[in-house]
């Protein structure tokens, strides 16, 4: 059964950071995430009071998209999924929201992003028009599975391959070869990391530069481990 928000003409608290000045109307897409039989309904509000006030799912995404009146404001798309924390249970807010903008090519995502992998990769894979391919289960698991799963670094890496950058996604695809210990592939990421920004926790320092030494390159590996002991003087 689909529970409703209450209060039909009232914005819901958890929108009050989304932006309103210059903005002519929201698109909106609410998707319903199920191996099979999942969908996706899209409408306009001029108001953000008149997003839909039924429920989400613990599985399902709402995605909020500002329209301004000039085009050349920052593209930000506001991403709308259930609060699994029991904390919140009683709150009249159970959803969370976490924002993305783009520009220039850059994506910007909360280092501290409360959302869910999976759920990320698929917003990230629909709002740059990168086919988003479904996991199969691993039966072995013996687990029911119905709601969708994507191959997270996967998304990452192709979006990121279409020329877009994000410290975020670097980080999620680097780490990711870095422990699978194919580190040829975990150099070129971490290589586009740190050419984006140097603001970074110390550990990826390390991780850049013992990726370097494995893969031969030892006067670059050793000088990104002596700014690593460096930081942590």
């Amino acid at each position: 059964m689909l529970n409703s928000y209450p209060g039909f003409s009232q914005m819901r608290t958890v929108y009050k950071d989304i932006e309103t000045k210059n903005v002519l109307y929201y698109k909106v897409e609410e998707i319903v995430n199920m191996v099979f039989g999942g969908t996706t309904t899209r409408y306009t509000v001029s108001d953000l009071s008149l997003i839909s006030k039924i429920e989400l799912g613990p599985e399902n995404i709402r995605i909020i998209t500002p329209v301004y009146k000039d085009e050349r404001y920052k593209k930000k798309y506001y991403i709308e999924t259930k609060n699994l924390d029991k904390k919140t249970e009683k709150n009249r807010e159970p959803t969370s929201l976490l924002e993305i903008a783009i520009e220039s090519g850059e994506i910007e995502i909360s280092q501290n992003a409360e959302i869910e992998q999976s759920k990320l990769a698929l917003v990230i894979g629909k709002i740059t028009k990168t086919e988003v391919v479904p996991v199969v289960e691993n039966e072995s698991k013996g687990e029911k599975q119905d709601y969708i799963l994507v191959n997270v670094v996967h998304v990452y890496e192709r979006v990121l391959e279409k020329g877009y950058k994000s410290a975020f996604m670097f980080q999620k695809v680097a780490d990711h070869y870095y422990f699978k210990d194919q580190m040829e592939k975990a150099v070129k990421w971490y290589e586009e990391l740190f050419a984006l920004t140097n603001d970074l926790d110390p550990m990826y320092y390390y991780r850049f530069g013992n990726a370097l030494l494995k893969t031969g390159n030892t006067d670059r590996g050793n000088a990104i481990i002596e700014k690593f002991n460096q930081l942590g003087e």
